[in-house]
């Protein structure tokens, strides 16, 4: 498979630099997205979770990827960022995720210490209907700054959420049909698990993708909660546009994907 944007320049096949040679420059704060083509996300699982008893914290580890977005060899490659959930126990257990309240942050990965924080993404608690209430995460880097605003835009049929500036400008837009699998119904089949969104810029012509990837036969299976995302970069964008990007797919997972104990038992009925 290739990738083509609008221009018909194709992406390279291989932009991909291993782990052993990034140096220290590479992998510091948004820098570590500067040479990144595309990403992998992975949501680390909670077995726990699978009995239904209580919703954990969620964490993410972020993976330099190739061109495509192809998923890495974990046991070889470390990630450049971990991604971990805070939030309340009750809103977590008794809230759909597209509701609730939570603060993430994203550092700079590292397994023996605790890092200082690159950026963080930040969702108040919303009462959603409809048009009505629709929920919205600002990203700020850790100083304050802030870097831009996601959005849950209320569609009648497709699936994604618009993308803002730190002016409230327009940066992309992301789209997804509703008739897809996932979006329909749990089968544990990896290609039923995957879904496309499409990434469109703020004049509405598609650069890029992101696509909801399996977590496994055996995790669906068990209905374990453990959402992956291949993300592939739009040519030309800054480590700012980047990091949105990264915040969207995450805050995707959390309006589509994200179930409390409660939704996975009124589900089996």
């Amino acid at each position: 498979m290739q990738y083509y944007n609008p221009q018909g320049n194709y992406y390279p096949q291989n932009n991909y630099v291993p782990p052993m040679q990034i140096d220290a420059a590479f992998n510091s704060g948004l820098e570590a997205l500067s040479k990144c083509p595309s990403v992998f996300i992975k949501q680390r699982p909670d077995y726990l979770e699978a009995f239904g008893l209580c919703e954990k914290k969620n964490a993410y580890f972020v993976f330099q990827s190739d061109s495509m977005g192809n998923k890495p060899d974990f046991k070889l490659q470390a990630p450049i960022f971990k991604c971990k959930e805070e939030s309340s126990c009750w809103q977590r257990n008794c809230l759909p995720g597209s509701c609730r309240g939570f603060d993430l942050k994203v550092k700079q990965y590292n397994q023996r210490q605790d890092t200082q924080t690159v950026f963080r993404m930040s969702r108040e608690f919303k009462c959603t209907c409809l048009c009505f209430g629709r929920p919205q995460m600002e990203v700020q880097l850790e100083n304050g700054g802030k870097i831009g605003t996601i959005y849950f835009p209320f569609l009648c049929c497709d699936k994604g959420v618009d993308i803002l500036d730190e002016r409230d400008q327009m940066v992309y837009q992301i789209r997804a049909s509703c008739c897809q699998w996932p979006f329909l119904v749990n089968l544990p089949c990896e290609t039923c698990q995957r879904a496309r969104f499409d990434i469109y810029d703020a004049q509405e012509q598609k650069i890029s993708e992101l696509w909801k990837e399996s977590a496994g036969f055996c995790n669906a299976l068990c209905d374990i909660d453990a959402t992956n995302f291949r993300l592939i970069f739009p040519i030309n964008s800054t480590n700012k546009q980047k990091a949105l990007l990264l915040a969207a797919a995450l805050f995707i997972d959390f309006n589509y994907f994200e179930e409390s104990p409660q939704d996975k038992q009124n589900n089996q009925f």
